[in-house]
């Protein structure tokens, strides 16, 4: 959002902003534009609101976007901690403003304002997707996110159950990664509305999606497709398209800009990221964004592919 200019202001500042929205428009053309620190551009309003998630999140229930834009970032830390048997180290995020408003007015209840973020950076220790090489989901949860480890460690619930064949989905996710993160953040995330593919059978393992839901993707998501490169690859079904894709828009910061997608380790190391959704045409794999920036797929028990931190606000 381009900030306004008032006419209360004085000529150098209305030159200033001039320039700036200039600048802004110029670099959103050539797809350039690497945001700001809103930390730093907004700290008298962040100090008066108590932190930058509560500014956030009054910014977002007053519908005052102002000065604020696709890509601009503040950070997250993320204290150290062991998760389902992963111990994960303290962490900090530079987490960047991937949507504004994008699924407004959608969903079987209406969505309202919302900021979609993601950070530049995964958690450094790798996470299965599920602790086998199964993309289903089971009796219990037909929707292979919801019934996917990744889910249950990221959102802190126990989803650890049998699928078809006695094969175990999930995990019990303890406290989950959202216990290791600002509780002034937690305080405002929002769950993301979603389409949930069922893909489960009891009388064997499925390819593809059979029907769809309505459903709650966490306060700790993760994308599908179609929300990073603009349309499906690897969730693309032989017969029929991914249900799970069915609301869905590609996030303006990764629009006709492959280096967006790119996410990265603590040490700048480049790396594999997990989407949501699984890969079609087979029962083990998921859908992934490679480290090169192209599409790719992972088996679910990959010990390599890491988790983003993705949320609402």
């Amino acid at each position: 959002m381009i900030e306004k200019i008032t006419t209360a202001q004085k000529p150098l500042e209305i030159t200033d902003k001039i320039n700036e929205t200039i600048d802004a428009l110029a670099a959103s053309h050539n797809k350039t534009y690497q945001g700001v620190n809103l930390e730093t551009k907004f700290a008298t309003e962040i100090a008066s609101a108590g932190s930058v998630y509560a500014w956030l999140a009054a910014r977002k229930t007053a519908g005052n976007f102002e000065g604020i834009n696709v890509g601009d970032y503040f950070y997250v830390s993320m204290s150290s901690g062991t998760i389902a048997g992963y111990s994960l180290a303290a962490q900090t995020f530079k987490c960047r403003i991937i949507g504004i408003n994008t699924y407004k007015n959608c969903g079987d209840t209406a969505i309202g304002n919302m900021f979609y973020i993601k950070s530049d950076q995964c958690i450094d220790t790798p996470i299965k997707w599920n602790p086998n090489d199964n993309n289903n989901g089971t009796g219990t949860q037909n929707n292979p996110w919801l019934a996917s480890a990744a889910y249950a460690i990221l959102n802190g619930v126990n989803n650890y159950a049998k699928g078809y064949n006695n094969v175990y989905h999930g995990a019990n996710g303890g406290s989950g990664v959202i216990s290791l993160l600002p509780q002034a953040l937690r305080n405002v995330m929002q769950q993301k509305r979603m389409l949930l593919e069922s893909r489960y059978s009891s009388s064997g393992l499925l390819t593809e999606g059979t029907t769809w839901a309505w459903g709650d993707g966490g306060k700790l998501w993760l994308p599908n497709e179609v929300e990073v490169y603009g349309t499906m690859v690897m969730s693309l079904g032989h017969s029929k398209a991914s249900y799970s894709n069915g609301l869905s828009v590609q996030f303006p910061w990764f629009a006709c800009n492959c280096d967006n997608r790119i996410s990265y380790k603590s040490n700048g190391d480049r790396c594999d990221w997990w989407l949501s959704v699984p890969y079609t045409l087979t029962s083990t794999y998921v859908c992934i964004v490679r480290g090169y920036g192209d599409a790719g797929r992972g088996a679910a028990a990959s010990t390599t592919v890491c988790l983003p931190l993705c949320f609402c606000i």
